[in-house]
């Protein structure tokens, strides 16, 4: 994480803005030969795209806890017989 930044208060919005930003500074610097400013801008964009893809996980863990909400229920198999 970017010790300069914190994620978790930005929109999704101002995070998928925050990456577009970065990524086209990142190439502009990589075509510059300037190696400790891109090291920074690619700790921002890992920042950015952890936070990005918890937010993601955890809509599609609440999307399937809605679809199936008794998927963690055990299952009733019946008896074996003798």
């Amino acid at each position: 994480m970017h010790p300069f930044l914190d994620v978790t208060k930005l929109t999704d919005e101002e995070i998928i803005e925050r990456l577009g930003r970065a990524y086209t500074q990142m190439n502009y610097q990589v075509s510059m030969g300037h190696v400790p400013t891109v090291r920074s801008i690619k700790e921002v964009i890992v920042s950015l795209e952890e936070e990005r893809r918890k937010r993601m996980d955890n809509i599609i863990a609440e999307e399937t806890k809605k679809k199936y909400p008794n998927m963690n229920a055990p299952l009733e198999i019946g008896k074996l017989e003798d």
